[in-house]
């Protein structure tokens, strides 16, 4: 083991522990977030639809089986619904319902500037309220963990904004 990669793996563990509890009041847990937020996305980004499970699995760079068993209880929760187009059998056509459109909204609106805020508390060393420090530190965090992600293989292709001026 390797010092950066224990205390990458203690700071994982402990945005799951702080987030665990906010998530669950939605009925949520942080990977049904994910792939809800992704669907939520791209529901914006073409103006309602369904995204294929497949283009789900590559943006959270996880596995078909995984992307798989979490729709199925997403859909036993009545918040995705999934069908095959009509043009390949093979792919599965991923839908949020309103129910499920409107929890990860709520959800979203909810979390988001609480965890803006303890990440900005974190990293800042107490310039949290120095918008130029913020993002800098910012800044420098993403191009460490994306340069880690990379070198590690990570595939996975959300992306959550966070005052970036790309945004």
């Amino acid at each position: 083991m390797n010092a950066i990669f224990f205390a990458s793996k203690r700071a994982f563990h402990g945005v799951l522990r702080v987030t665990r509890r906010p998530l669950g009041s939605f009925g949520l847990t942080a990977a049904r977030f994910d792939l809800m937020f992704a669907l939520l996305r791209r529901d914006g980004e073409r103006g309602g639809g369904s995204t294929r499970q497949s283009d789900l699995r590559r943006t959270l760079g996880v596995t078909a089986s995984v992307v798989s068993r979490m729709l199925q209880s997403l859909e036993a929760l009545g918040w995705v619904q999934r069908s095959r187009p009509v043009d390949d059998r093979r792919q599965r056509e991923v839908t949020l319902t309103e129910s499920g459109r409107g929890r990860i909204r709520t959800a979203y609106k909810t979390l988001v500037r609480a965890t803006r805020r303890v990440v900005h508390e974190a990293i800042c060393f107490g310039a949290h309220r120095n918008p130029n420090a913020r993002f800098r530190h910012m800044m420098t965090l993403e191009e460490y963990l994306d340069a880690m992600r990379r070198y590690c293989g990570d595939i996975g292709s959300l992306y959550y904004a966070w005052g970036h001026p790309d945004d």
